[in-house]
């Protein structure tokens, strides 16, 4: 009986070396002051990670530390907060721009994790296929492979300023059949655009319940908006044609719209899109009902459709933060074919007159975000990087400024950041909070960011996937 207990001691004691030799090597950030958007600010705290995790959280000084095996990051007077989300980015938008430049700056800028909302897969596949292969040099990517769009497609490189970027799609197609190929391609969410007939895009909300996707998106131009909430629609971007379903005469003018996609002139998509958005955005933002809106809103909200405003664009005109030589310092980063046409190309639109309706449209978008922070809609931060000279990473954190010049705290802005985007893809367990079991993507910040959101851009250190980088 002595032996037999001798041998389990010792076989116990060998796993036990075993498991210590093999294990993912520590990181021990500690004396930090710990910050997300939904636990108290705690101070003085010890985090532990360990591989893809956050191992422990525990106050400072109650850790047992391996001086020789652990790596020890020393916080004191620093602030922790979750690495953060940019949900609207175009990876394929502009050919200069290579995605391995884009992984490096969303990192370098504390961005750990992105969604691209509209790709052909095969233009994206190699920069999934890096992500794959290469997991310590990218953000986690959350791709909707293409905009599915109706057959008059607005995305389909012809063009000029309109890259492919869609599939189309109508009744005939057999709209089942393309999402399950997506599926299998890797896409864990849809998104939807302006030329879907309603029938169509209808359906494709049915199917994608079905297999438990979201369906973010364009509103289509073809169905009232109020309609397609109570169908399951999922998230909405740049809080296109909520202008639209505001208006007094919102009826009427989607009757209008239904008689010009009816297209009697053979127009492109992007030319006919275009023209219906000249003749109805402004007029309706004159015509704004204010009790229809806060309705269409509250709904909004009680159906959690998640909002992705993408101030940066929708300010873009009007506040042309490309006519900063602050900002044009970032396109400093970018390959240098790509680098010189910005510089020139922002300097150039910097000297036009700023338009009214370009403050119009700002003024409008800016009210309507605050509006949503008011009613609880759930708001999540992205940009459209790289569009509008919008750097990516540096947009990212433009976009928060603008959402606490909107209404939102900086807390809130963290939160539209952190835990919103985890929740649309029903990933709040795993991360967007300082837990542990959470994920080990973090920032250490220099200054406190609930004292100004621009403190985000005061980075001492980024952790992505549990890897300093």
């Amino acid at each position: 009986m002595r032996n037999y207990l001798f041998y389990r001691f010792l076989m116990f004691t060998v796993l036990l070396v075993n498991s210590l030799a093999f294990a993912s090597p520590r990181i021990i950030i500690k004396h930090a002051t710990l910050i997300d958007a939904a636990n108290p600010v705690r101070e003085n705290m010890t985090v532990v990670l360990q591989g893809d995790v956050i191992q422990s959280i525990a106050a400072s000084g109650s850790v047992i530390i391996d001086a020789q095996n652990d790596t020890i990051v020393d916080a004191t007077g620093k602030f922790l907060i979750p690495g953060l989300w940019d949900a609207h980015v175009h990876l394929t938008f502009i050919p200069e721009l290579d995605y391995k430049t884009a992984y490096d700056l969303f990192l370098a800028n504390g961005i750990t994790s992105i969604r691209d909302t509209g790709a052909v897969l095969s233009k994206l596949q190699p920069a999934i296929d890096y992500a794959n292969e290469n997991p310590d040099k990218t953000p986690r990517l959350f791709y909707s492979g293409p905009l599915i769009d109706g057959s008059l497609r607005v995305y389909k490189g012809k063009e000029p300023g309109f890259p492919e970027l869609s599939i189309g799609v109508d009744e005939n197609t057999d709209s089942e059949a393309v999402v399950n190929a997506l599926v299998e391609q890797g896409v864990t969410f849809l998104k939807t655009y302006e030329m879907l007939s309603a029938k169509t895009f209808l359906n494709l909300l049915a199917i994608a319940q079905q297999k438990n996707l979201r369906v973010t998106g364009h509103i289509p131009l073809s169905i009232d908006l109020m309609e397609a909430i109570d169908a399951g629609l999922g998230g909405m971007q740049h809080i296109r044609n909520l202008d639209l379903a505001c208006a007094k005469n919102a009826e009427e003018i989607l009757a209008q719209r239904q008689t010009l996609l009816k297209n009697t002139d053979s127009l492109a998509g992007s030319a006919l899109r275009t023209i219906i958005h000249q003749s109805q955005r402004f007029v309706a933002i004159g015509n704004l009902d204010e009790d229809r809106c806060n309705k269409v809103i509250r709904h909004l909200a009680a159906n959690n459709v998640f909002q992705t405003p993408t101030l940066t664009i929708n300010t873009l005109d009007s506040k042309r933060f490309y006519a900063d030589k602050e900002w044009r310092d970032t396109y400093q980063f970018l390959p240098n074919k790509l680098q010189k046409s910005w510089y020139i190309e922002s300097i150039n639109m910097a000297k036009e007159t700023v338009s009214e309706n370009d403050k119009i449209f700002a003024d409008w978008s800016m009210k309507i975000v605050g509006l949503f922070n008011k009613n609880g809609v759930k708001i999540i931060a992205g940009t459209d990087t790289p569009i509008g000279f919008l750097t990516p990473g540096y947009s990212l954190h433009k976009e928060l400024e603008l959402l606490v010049e909107a209404g939102l705290t900086p807390l809130q802005a963290l939160r539209s950041a952190t835990i919103t985007p985890a929740e649309f893809f029903n990933l709040e367990s795993k991360m967007g909070t300082i837990e542990p079991g959470k994920y080990a993507d973090l920032i250490i910040l220099h200054s406190n960011p609930l004292d100004s959101i621009k403190n985000t851009q005061n980075i001492h250190m980024v952790i992505a996937k549990g890897k300093i980088k």
